[in-house]
């Protein structure tokens, strides 16, 4: 077990820019809110510079919550089988794949209208943003990878990979993309500035994980749903995968970049689950805690926080990122789903069946 020590609470004062003692005595978060929405939500996003949210609902709908009044302020109608949801903060765009259109939907955040629909390639899932290229990344279950130019919305490249593209990364500092095959058990990096498939790695079975990128180490840590480790693999060298031995049925990734900690869980089982402290140090388990049999998992690095949810209950557990310890328990709405967080005021949105819980961190 690491020791997070008095050193380690000065390490991440450095990164914040505060005081020691500040992070020692950090207020506790709150409910501030619990939203009624239309339907259970699904993939929720913020876009932190206007402070607004939107969350997938009912088949091919995405709402949008107003931040400072914390209400839902449209429904927007996007493509059949709307999924996953992905943020371009500095063009105020907002992009969602529609699993059975075949179809990107292009938001406009200033007016909440749809700009666009993209066909993409068949049965589109996973989705990333390059903010710095205005490019838009989307895998395409059925074998390809297409690669969206933001400002005209139309296809810039497209991938023929095989097997079944899922999730995607983006480390906007060496603009290279990281995407995990689930057909193949891979990863296919790209590089953003030549739009070349640079190499495709083998991982463990079944990466249905979006993963995780520390940018300081250059290091991609990738989930595998079927497989008892996860992989790590080095964005410099981009050679074999190493494995870290977990649990099985992992779920849930997050990354604390300001601590070079990831988080792991294995749950989705008929037992209680697990969550695998990592340190990106050394890609040795620091600490096993005991989780809901299905959970849901953020890191807020701004409080070194990190937060689980029962996906089956109303509960979300809020833990020390420093000592590894359960700070308090929250009540959300039901079943405390998805998660995002604002980074301009510390507050975190948790998706519920037909709500919105408003969580105030400190």
């Amino acid at each position: 077990m690491t020791n997070f020590s008095r050193p380690l609470i000065q390490q991440m004062a450095q990164v914040r820019q505060v005081k020691p003692e500040v992070l020692m005595k950090q207020t506790l978060p709150q409910v501030i809110k619990i939203v009624p929405v239309a339907g259970q939500v699904g993939d929720i996003r913020v876009n932190s510079a206007t402070g607004r949210v939107y969350f997938v609902h009912s088949e091919n709908q995405i709402g949008v919550l107003d931040g400072t009044t914390n209400r839902v302020i449209r429904n927007i109608t996007a493509g059949d089988g709307t999924t996953f949801l992905a943020v371009n903060a500095f063009t105020n765009r907002i992009y969602a794949t529609n699993f059975r259109s075949n179809t990107v939907t292009v938001i406009d955040g200033g007016s909440n209208n749809v700009v666009t629909s993209v066909p993409v390639g068949v049965r589109p899932f996973g989705i990333a943003v390059h903010t710095g290229r205005n490019r838009i990344y989307v895998a395409n279950t059925n074998g390809s990878i297409s690669v969206i130019d933001g400002k005209t919305n139309r296809i810039l490249k497209t991938f023929r990979v095989g097997g079944s593209p899922a999730l995607i990364a983006v480390n906007e500092r060496t603009n290279r993309i990281y995407v995990t095959n689930t057909g193949m058990d891979s990863v296919h990096v790209i590089n953003g500035s030549t739009l070349a498939l640079v190499k495709t790695i083998k991982v463990g079975r079944n990466p249905i994980i979006t993963p995780g990128i520390v940018p300081q180490t250059n290091r991609i840590y990738v989930a595998n749903n079927l497989s008892r480790y996860a992989s790590v693999i080095s964005g410099s060298t981009l050679g074999a995968s190493v494995p870290v031995q977990l649990g099985r049925l992992q779920s849930e990734l997050a990354v604390n970049s300001a601590l070079n900690r990831i988080y792991i869980t294995s749950a989705q089982q008929v037992s209680k689950g697990k969550l695998f402290v990592i340190n990106g140090q050394s890609n040795a388990v620091a600490r096993k805690l005991t989780i809901p049999t299905y959970a849901s998992l953020l890191v807020n690095p701004l409080t070194n926080r990190f937060y689980v949810g029962d996906t089956e209950t109303r509960d979300l557990f809020v833990y020390n990122g420093l000592t590894n310890s359960l700070a308090v328990k929250l009540r959300t709405g039901q079943s405390a789903g998805n998660m995002a967080l604002n980074t301009q005021n510390n507050r975190i949105y948790v998706g519920n069946e037909q709500s919105i819980t408003v969580v105030q961190d400190r």
